[in-house]
């Protein structure tokens, strides 16, 4: 069955930088309102089954009450959900398993690496509504939504429309492993705390797989320094502190800070760095682990992520096979 998933994340655009920083926070109504809008585009797309994760504040459910879906089949996953990261992770094992043939994200950074966490070489169509958002897109979910629907019917063939995006792979000494899509940083502390990070002045070191010029987050502190392509096989390491070196970065929508820069240098794909406690560690902008003192971490950037869904390149395509042309 050609089949797109959805999941959206309650609490993208909700963060603590919305307090600190000069950004509005992106209410249901407007998250809902995007939701349909896709859910319409995927319908029109000619899919048979559009599977949804349905969130603590029931967002997908409500966008898709009234709107005709014909022949295709509208089903919830079946999954006990907690209002937590581990929700999107674990709806994104599930349409693994259905076998579909594109995702459709609502979310910001945070959500998309949760979603990766759960299928790492998912065939994604991210659609921003989160707060820093480096890794989704701000694009029209209507068409998205017909992008994404074309993909799983494989009208249109996912290697001609979609790129495979890098990950920064996390290895613990206990073995266990974990992932960023945008940035890694080692921030002073010995707690989470707020998980989103908007003081500067604990930055300790960071891997940045990502640092395109026009955008917020910690990754423009590393794009202040050099330009890093999503597409780019290379990424950035750079050490925080003092040295000769300072770069001002909007760290946070409407936020300038300046940073001191200690060194920094590019990275090839697959090359070995180490980071050490004791410091808390940010995936993505959000704190998640705490490192203790001497524990050690390994950390090389792979081109083994998401595919990444281009709506234009999509579209494009379909327009050159005339795919929205009927004849008499």
């Amino acid at each position: 069955m050609a089949t797109v998933g959805i999941i959206a994340s309650p609490s993208a655009g909700k963060d603590v930088r919305r307090l600190v920083g000069h950004a509005g926070s992106t209410g249901d109504v407007d998250k809902i309102a995007v939701i349909r809008r896709a859910s319409l585009g995927v319908i029109e797309s000619g899919v048979d089954r559009l599977l949804y994760l349905d969130d603590t504040r029931h967002l997908i459910q409500r966008a898709l009450e009234g709107i005709p879906h014909g022949n295709v089949q509208v089903e919830p996953i079946n999954q006990a959900v907690m209002g937590t990261g581990r929700d999107s992770e674990k709806a994104a094992k599930a349409l693994k398993s259905e076998e579909a043939g594109a995702v459709i994200v609502f979310g910001g950074d945070g959500t998309n690496r949760d979603v990766a966490k759960g299928w790492q070489d998912v065939p994604l169509l991210p659609l921003s509504v989160g707060t820093n958002n480096v890794f989704p897109f701000h694009i029209e979910a209507t068409v998205g939504g017909m992008a994404a629907g074309l993909v799983a019917r494989n009208i249109l063939s996912l290697t001609d429309v979609a790129k495979q995006a890098k990950v920064i792979k996390v290895e613990y000494g206990d073995g266990q492993s974990d992932l960023a899509l945008v940035d890694l940083v080692l921030v002073s502390g010995d707690f989470i705390g707020s998980r989103a990070i908007w003081d500067v002045t604990n930055l300790q070191e960071g891997i940045f797989a990502i640092a395109e010029s026009a955008t917020v987050g910690l990754s423009s502190i590393a794009a202040a320094l050099e330009t890093i392509d999503r597409n780019e096989d290379a990424a950035m390491h750079v050490t925080m502190g003092d040295g000769n070196t300072s770069v001002r970065a909007p760290i946070a929508p409407g936020t300038y800070e300046t940073i001191p820069i200690k060194a920094f240098r590019k990275m090839d794909l697959k090359e070995q760095v180490s980071m050490e406690g004791p410091g808390v560690l940010a995936f993505d902008g959000e704190r998640d682990r705490v490192l203790q003192e001497g524990e050690a971490i390994s950390v090389a950037v792979l081109k083994e992520g998401p595919w990444v869904i281009s709506t234009h390149r999509a579209l494009d395509l379909a327009n050159m096979i005339k795919h929205f042309v009927s004849s008499d």
